[in-house]
C-alpha cells in the first residue's frame, strides 16, 4: 500500500488524533520485509496458547519455532501441539537477562500475567482481569544460553509478548540479536501500568544500539481517558535487510 493512499486513508477513516495506527496486517508486513532472507528459527515469547506460534510456522514453512511460556495455564495444548507439529518446540519457561527462577504473577485475565508486579494502573486498562490471583515461581533463561545449550545456530525473528518484560527478555539476547536476528516484533508499553516494566523508550534505545530501528507501530491500545498506553512494534536490522 503506498504511503499518499495509506496516509489518506488514516486521515479519512481513522482520524487525526490516532495516527498511529497502521491499515497493515503486522505478520503480513513481516512477511514481506524479509522476503527473500532465509528463516530458519523464530522464537514467540510469551506463547500462551499457541495461537501465534501457528501463523509463524505458516508463514515461514521452512523455520523451527521456538515457544517460551511459563504458564502453567497452557502447557497441555502446547505439549499437544508440538506432537501434531514437529517445526513446533515449547519451552516452559520465562526469558530474562539471567538464569535461575523468579516469581511470575498469575493475574484473574491470564494475558496480564507477568514477571513484573501489576500497577494500580493496570486496573484502568483491565478492570476485572489486573488482579493477582496466585504467584508461581518459575524457571527463567536467556536467550543467549539457551541457544548455546540447545546448538540453536540461528534466530532470524523475534516476537515478544510478556508484559512489560520485554527488555529484560532482549538484554539476555546480545549475542543472538547480533548475529543472526533480522526482525523483532514486540509488545511494547507507552505508559506504565507494571511496576518496574519496561517502557517504550527503553526498548527502542537499547535496540538502537544493537543496530535495530524501528520500523512501524501497529494496534495501539488507550486507556478510558484516550491516553496511549500500549502498541505492538516491528523493529529491523537495518544493515542486513537494507532499510
Amino acid at each position: 500500500m503506498s504511503n499518499r493512499f495509506s496516509s489518506l486513508l488514516k486521515k479519512k477513516i481513522l482520524g487525526k488524533n490516532k495516527n498511529l495506527i497502521s491499515v497493515e496486517e503486522p505478520y503480513d508486513v513481516i512477511v514481506r520485509l524479509l522476503e527473500g532472507h532465509k528463516i530458519s528459527g523464530v522464537i514467540d515469547a510469551g506463547a500462551s496458547n499457541g495461537h501465534i506460534s501457528s501463523r509463524l510456522l505458516k508463514r515461514f514453512p521452512a523455520a523451527d519455532v521456538y515457544a517460551f511460556e511459563p504458564n502453567e495455564l497452557y502447557r497441555q495444548q502446547l505439549t499437544d501441539f508440538a506432537v501434531r507439529e514437529k517445526r513446533f518446540h515449547p519451552f516452559f519457561a520465562a526469558l530474562s537477562d539471567n538464569c535461575g527462577t523468579a516469581d511470575l504473577n498469575i493475574t484473574e485475565s491470564a494475558g496480564n500475567t507477568s514477571l513484573c508486579t501489576p500497577a494500580e494502573s493496570l486496573t484502568d486498562v483491565d478492570p476485572v482481569g489486573a488482579a493477582v490471583k496466585t504467584i508461581q515461581q518459575v524457571q527463567i533463561l536467556t536467550i543467549d544460553q539457551w541457544a548455546k545449550d540447545n546448538d540453536i545456530k540461528s534466530i532470524e525473528v523475534m516476537k515478544f509478548d510478556i508484559q512489560a518484560y520485554e527488555l529484560a527478555a532482549l538484554k539476555g539476547a546480545t549475542e543472538t540479536l547480533r548475529n543472526s536476528t533480522l526482525l523483532v516484533y514486540s509488545e511494547v508499553w507507552f505508559n506504565p501500568v507494571y511496576k518496574d516494566g519496561a517502557l517504550f523508550s527503553g526498548i527502542d534505545i537499547f535496540l538502537r544500539e544493537n543496530g535495530f530501528a524501528l520500523f512501524d507501530i501497529f494496534k495501539p491500545k488507550y486507556d478510558p481517558k484516550g491516553k496511549i498506553t500500549w502498541a505492538n512494534a516491528i523493529f529491523i536490522q537495518k544493515e542486513k535487510l537494507g532499510l
